[in-house]
């Protein structure tokens, strides 16, 4: 689907489409690396205290590093560093690039929900809602009770806003020459896996406190780009 999408979005915007698709494949690959490497870092707790029991041995840790999950914005963030040295390598203009891509992200990430939704990683609350589902044979959620469906909803959400973005680019031609595709997406994505993040049912992402740590995370990328725009506003008005 992504491919598809760049297909389109290319022929609309006049680029080249052999050159987004090799980004693409490296910001994919990134996505994995990052999506990984967070994981493992929120492991770390757990490797440590079992680091002096004899359960704690070679084949538990490439278990961890290997077979176990990823965390989206860890792949979100090796995700924009790979199409960033992608684009120095292939000499093409990183925020164009970027901008042109973000798009994908979400459709992508749909469509990993979906698989969440399927194996039961993931998983929502315990609910006695009708819409909730229930697994009988999951490894990840615990079977035979009513789960919120959370992941349906987050993919929904990813949709919706692959949408917008789409929409936004092909409104305003020159949408894809600034920053304001990826601006858009981080806000949006944000605040949604801020307000899902209540509706989880699993921890093994980690909590701090009252929040889990894609919350924390969330807030945080809300709170730097307010930042950002307050001093690009200021410099402005300086000028």
């Amino acid at each position: 689907m992504g491919i598809g999408y760049l297909f389109f979005i290319t022929r609309i915007k006049s680029e080249d489409f052999s050159d987004f698709v090799y980004v693409y494949v490296w910001a994919a690959i990134g996505a994995v690396i990052g999506a990984k490497i967070l994981y493992i870092l929120l492991e770390v707790p757990w490797i440590l205290r079992n680091a002096g029991s004899g359960g704690a041995n070679l084949r538990q840790y490439l278990r961890i590093m290997i077979s176990s999950g990823f965390v989206f914005y860890g792949g979100l963030f090796g995700a924009v560093f790979a199409v960033k040295t992608a684009s120095r390598y292939f000499s093409l203009d990183f925020v164009k690039t970027l901008s042109l891509l973000t798009p994908a992200m979400p459709l992508a990430h749909a469509f990993g929900r979906v698989g969440c939704a399927v194996v039961g990683c993931c998983y929502g609350r315990q609910t006695r809602m009708c819409i909730g589902i229930s697994y009988a044979d999951s490894v990840y959620a615990p079977n035979g009770v009513r789960l919120v469906p959370v992941q349906a909803m987050e993919a929904f959400a990813d949709l919706v806003i692959f949408g917008v973005l789409v929409w936004v680019l092909l409104k305003k031609a020159d949408a894809h020459k600034s920053p304001g595709i990826f601006e858009r997406y981080l806000v949006m994505y944000a605040c949604v896996r801020f307000l899902l993040e209540f509706l989880r049912g699993d921890s093994v992402r980690g909590h701090l406190w009252l929040f889990s740590t894609s919350q924390w995370i969330s807030m945080a990328i809300l709170f730097l780009l307010g930042i950002h725009k307050v001093f690009i506003r200021r410099q402005l008005g300086r000028e």
